[in-house]
Parts: structure tokens; C-alpha cells; sequence
């Protein structure tokens, strides 16, 4: 008898966890959240603390919410069930025309991406070079991944995209291992390789520069979004952000003033490209 209870323990564990959870989020006045990036114990550690800080500041909870996938968290999204979302400025600005979002903080400088090739390729020297060829990029609706599909004005004539997991270094891993004939790298690691790993790539072409990441807040916070940008903004807001500052702007950590108009045209981005937006 004893036997069989403990056999069953770990799965009544995980059953409390997720009624505890669910309980959490039924409660909760605001919910925080960020697309799936982190596995889920690297999520709350990354945001809870932010969640915290700001249920103190507004005098209501505010419950950090990790969504189960990409799927989940833009379906979410598109419902308007979030009130605060820490993501790229290509979702910020659909929010904000959408669902009336308003931009309150962003983290500083900007987003922009290099498309490479080997630089001794030498049938690839120009972006329509790569029409039917593969990219290694990350998954749709990735910014980058998007905004290198824009380079592409023909809808016949277009690369094909091999999708990568893993993040930045995981893509160029997967290009210099011979995958694609080109990859779709962050400005910065393009120009964080090392001297001898820069000189056997060649930039095929540039994207054009996007406001970094941006936390955006609801219409139900609508009288509080000022507050909560001066929060954000502030010594105290960048604290409460460490965890978050830590693995998205090491070099700057802490956020910056934005407005809507910086954000004006970037969703289209996503409409009537991505599928399901």
C-alpha cells in the first residue's frame, strides 16, 4: 500500500503544481508575460521578480504567466488576455494598433540584422542570389527571420528558410557546418565573431533598424501606464528587471522612454506575411 502511494507522489506533485498555478493565475488582477524563449523554471526566474516589484507598485497582483509555446503565446496575444508583454517591437506595434497597447519602456539602442554568406561562395553576392536557396534563420515569426523576408519583394522568387532552435549561435553553428548558403545573424554577433570567423563570411545585405525590445501594458492599465514607465525607467525599475537585463541587454541594463509613433508600420511585419496574423 505504501508501495503504490509513493509510486504515485511525483505525478500528485505535479497535479498540486499545476492546480496551484491555475489557481495563481485565476487570481491574479494583471498577468506578465514574454514569449517562450526560457523553459519554463528559467521564465519565472527571469520575470517573476519583475511581477513582484510591479503587483507592490500598482497595489494589485500581478502574476507572471509562461506560455506553453509559440502557438499558445500569440493566440494569447491576439485575444488581448495579457496586460503586460516584454517582446519584439513587431508585436509591440500590432498590439498597439490592435489592441490599443501603449509602449512604455525599451530597452536601448536598436534592432538590426546582417544576412551572410561564406566569402568564398562566390555564386552568392547579392540578396536574389539566394532566391530558392536555404537560410538558416530562427522560427517565424522571428524578427529577424522576418525582417529578411522583406528583402525578398518578389513572393515567387524566395529563399527557403531552415529553421533553427537554440538562439543566435545556434543558426550560425548551423550555416558554418555547411546547412545553407547563408544565415540571418543580430548585427551585434555578426560583429562579436572573431576576427578569423568575420573574415570567412561576407554581408550579402543589411535589414533596415527597428526599436530594440519593448514592454508594453493594456488598456486596463491605461491610467497607470505612466506610472509604470517611470517605474521601468528608473534605478529601482531596473532592479526589479535583473534578471531580464541580464540575458537581453548585458551591455545597457536598464530601459529607456519610447512612444507609439516609433512603433508606426512595423506590424506589417507580421500581417498578411506570417501566417494566422
Amino acid at each position: 500500500m505504501l508501495e503504490k502511494a509513493l509510486r504515485y507522489t511525483p505525478q500528485l506533485f505535479c497535479v498540486l503544481l499545476n492546480i496551484l498555478f491555475i489557481t495563481s493565475i485565476a487570481n491574479a488582477d494583471y498577468i506578465l508575460t514574454a514569449p517562450p524563449r526560457e523553459n519554463g523554471e528559467l521564465g519565472k526566474e527571469t520575470y517573476e521578480p519583475l511581477a513582484n516589484y510591479l503587483s507592490q507598485l500598482l497595489g494589485d497582483k500581478v502574476v507572471y504567466q509562461q506560455p506553453n509555446g509559440w502557438f499558445d503565446y500569440t493566440q494569447k496575444m491576439r485575444d488581448g488576455r495579457y496586460d503586460i508583454i516584454f517582446d519584439g517591437p513587431h508585436f509591440a506595434a500590432w498590439r498597439v494598433k490592435h489592441l490599443q497597447h501603449i509602449p512604455i519602456a525599451v530597452l536601448p539602442g536598436t534592432l538590426d540584422f546582417v544576412l551572410i554568406a561564406k566569402a568564398n561562395d562566390q555564386e552568392i553576392t547579392k540578396t536574389k542570389d539566394l532566391n530558392g536557396k536555404k537560410i538558416c534563420g530562427m522560427l517565424s515569426p522571428n524578427l529577424g527571420t522576418s525582417l529578411v523576408y522583406e528583402l525578398f519583394e518578389n513572393p515567387v522568387l524566395q529563399p527557403v528558410i531552415e529553421e533553427v532552435r537554440g538562439g543566435m549561435q545556434e543558426v550560425y553553428n548551423s550555416f558554418k557546418n555547411g546547412h545553407c548558403r547563408a544565415a540571418i545573424l543580430r548585427n551585434d554577433n555578426y560583429e562579436n565573431l572573431p576576427a578569423a570567423e568575420q573574415a570567412s563570411v561576407k554581408v550579402i545585405a543589411k535589414t533596415k533598424s527597428l526599436p530594440n525590445q519593448t514592454i508594453t501594458v493594456s488598456k486596463r492599465l491605461e491610467k497607470n501606464a505612466q506610472q509604470i514607465a517611470d517605474f521601468m525607467v528608473s534605478q529601482e525599475g531596473a532592479l526589479a528587471a535583473q534578471g531580464l537585463l541580464s540575458r537581453y541587454s548585458k551591455s545597457a541594463p536598464y530601459f529607456e522612454t519610447t512612444s507609439s509613433d516609433r512603433y508606426k508600420g512595423i506590424e506589417d511585419l507580421l500581417e498578411g506575411v506570417v501566417w494566422g496574423w
